[in-house]
């Protein structure tokens, strides 16, 4: 592996989904010195192809901004920041406006008007539909940012985040279709790198979501905020294993909708019990809480789930809204509209993150961020059908300012030291003794046990304390003896699976330690040693910042 030269930028974009293709859109427009970094294939990685569609904004008419704000908070359990939603309320429909002319298709009524709907913990309809689903959002997208003439460069995992006295001068990685190290020289840097969801054994999220964002930006001294809360959907596939993840949306049950039914193994509607005024239209947060006791304590189906009932849905519907899905598991042998389907809660969405304000910035100069990687905007529980409208709002202000930045800076110097640092760190792990040593997916899977039993839906303190022990063990005394069978340079996808499973662990001590610290249950983080919200002591936010070898709480 030899050190490439370093490539100069005035903006760095990190990521390949919808929050760096904006970013990298509202950057060209003030700078020509942009490029997109991405771990993936653009458009094709990453969570957003793997969205259904829905993307809030108020355009119906019995809906405002403030309604958005109100439902935001009240998912998020006032523990948002609310200079953040208000952003994201009154700029979502001017940022719809803005997709539309870059080519995103939305279903429209026959007055042109957007069709709408209400989501789960919605006061009024606000959900648009985005035709074609994630990929009709993204790929449109990165037509433009290629029409822009945007430097896209694939198939890169940027490892480190350089500074010097807490200022961005660039970052550096592994180009993996080479072989090569990679430098890159950059004013201004965007981190729009996705979520963690592959801590958990299910999950519905992208294998390769190991929480890149959080971790590059910690490890660079920023803050990162919120990280106990992760969202769990309510109800993915259980049975069969082949379909294990596969996400059921909300959108089947919603009487205005497809209209089935959420049952348990009694073939007992159950979601009043747990939220009597909204039922199957509460907050995801209630809800996977709801389905996950419901198997605890016995009410289950056969492969541990509950049911979803569709036999008397709205085909006609469904072929509308959620055609991919009918067919795909048409395709694996289940019609959902003869027969039931089993479902349990899969880990969905990183609610928290790094700690940015409303301009996108966090706490380190010419760092911006975006998308599901960043915290903040959440709070304990994400509303439903607003992670897209995060990535596109916080993506064009990450894009703009970093951009604005840029302009503002003279030059930058690389830490010739940090980089040379991580060079040899690849070249060291390539040449550890193979015998002996321990295999990257052995680690990963004993960590995903871990997480999804003890720190999912339900998490007790001590429990809690022994997943930090034996995460901290692996840290400490396995990471360094992991060896690769694989000593190629070029596509050693088990060298990327090294890195990924080292920001996991990350991640893993990071959720694990505020989830323990957090002494309430709020949202999506319910810890039933204390079962209860405490307004009085925790209705505030935790901010993890690096220490030495170390995350400090406070």
């Amino acid at each position: 592996m030899g050190i490439n030269s370093t490539i100069d930028t005035d903006v760095l974009v990190i990521g390949g989904g919808t929050a760096g293709a904006v970013a990298a859109i509202e950057a060209k427009k003030i700078t020509n010195k942009v490029i997109v970094v991405s771990k993936g294939i653009v458009g094709k990685s990453g969570n957003t192809p793997m969205a259904e569609g829905g993307i809030q904004a108020s355009f119906h008419i019995e809906d405002s901004p403030d309604d958005h704000f109100n439902d935001t908070m009240d998912a998020g359990r006032y523990v948002n920041d609310p200079s953040l939603v208000e952003t994201l309320v009154t700029q979502a429909p001017n940022c719809i406006r803005a997709l539309e002319r870059y080519g995103v298709r939305f279903k429209k009524l026959p007055d042109e008007g957007f069709f709408q709907y209400k989501t789960s913990g919605s006061s009024h309809p606000r959900c648009l539909w985005i035709i074609g689903g994630g990929v009709g959002l993204v790929q449109p997208l990165f037509k433009t940012v290629r029409k822009l003439g945007v430097s896209i460069i694939e198939d890169v995992m940027i490892t480190k985040i350089l500074t010097s006295d807490n200022l961005v001068n660039g970052a550096c990685g592994i180009d993996f279709k080479t072989g090569e190290f990679l430098n890159i020289k950059a004013k201004s840097i965007v981190i729009a790198a996705g979520g963690n969801e592959s801590l958990y054994r299910i999950s519905d999220g992208s294998l390769d979501a190991s929480g890149d964002g959080a971790v590059l930006a910690y490890n660079a001294g920023a803050q990162l905020i919120d990280m106990e809360f992760i969202q769990f959907y309510p109800h993915a596939l259980v049975y069969p294993e082949s379909l294990k993840g596969v996400i059921i949306p909300e959108e089947v049950y919603y009487k205005d909708l497809v209209g089935g039914k959420l049952i348990n193994g009694l073939r007992k509607e159950f979601a009043g019990k747990y939220d009597p005024i909204r039922k199957e239209n509460t907050t995801r947060d209630i809800l996977a809480r709801a389905v996950f006791t419901e198997i605890a304590e016995g009410r289950g189906t056969q492969h541990g789930g509950v049911i979803i009932d569709l036999t008397r849905g709205n085909k006609e519907r469904m072929m509308e809204i959620l055609p991919a899905l009918y067919n795909y598991l048409l395709m694996n042998g289940i019609d959902m509209f003869t027969e039931e389907v089993e479902v349990a809660p899969s880990a969905h969405y990183q609610c928290g993150g790094i700690k940015i304000n409303k301009k996108a910035e966090t706490t380190i100069e010419g760092l911006y961020a975006a998308g599901e990687c960043t915290g903040g905007i959440d709070g304990a529980n994400r509303l439903s059908s607003n992670a897209l409208t995060e990535a596109v709002v916080f993506g064009m202000i990450a894009g703009k300012n970093a951009a604005e930045n840029a302009l503002k800076v003279r030059n930058v110097h690389i830490d010739e030291k940090q980089a040379v640092s991580e060079y040899f760190m690849f070249d060291e792990i390539l040449k550890r003794d193979i015998d002996g040593g321990f295999d990257v997916m052995d680690i990963k899977k004993e960590i995903q046990r871990l997480m999804f039993d003890k720190v999912g839906v339900v998490r007790r303190k001590e429990e809690l304390a022994q997943v930090i022990e034996r995460l901290q063990e692996i840290k400490n005394d396995k990471l360094g003896q992991i060896c690769l069978r694989n000593r190629g340079k070029i596509y050693n996808i088990e060298m990327l699976e090294y890195f990924e499973l080292c920001n996991l662990i990350e991640n893993a001590i990071i959720v694990t330690k505020t989830a323990q610290y957090r002494d309430e249950s709020r949202g999506s983080h319910f810890r039933a040693d204390c079962p209860n919200e405490d307004n009085v002591n925790w209705k505030k936010n935790i901010i993890v910042q690096k220490h030495g070898n170390d995350a400090r709480l406070f």
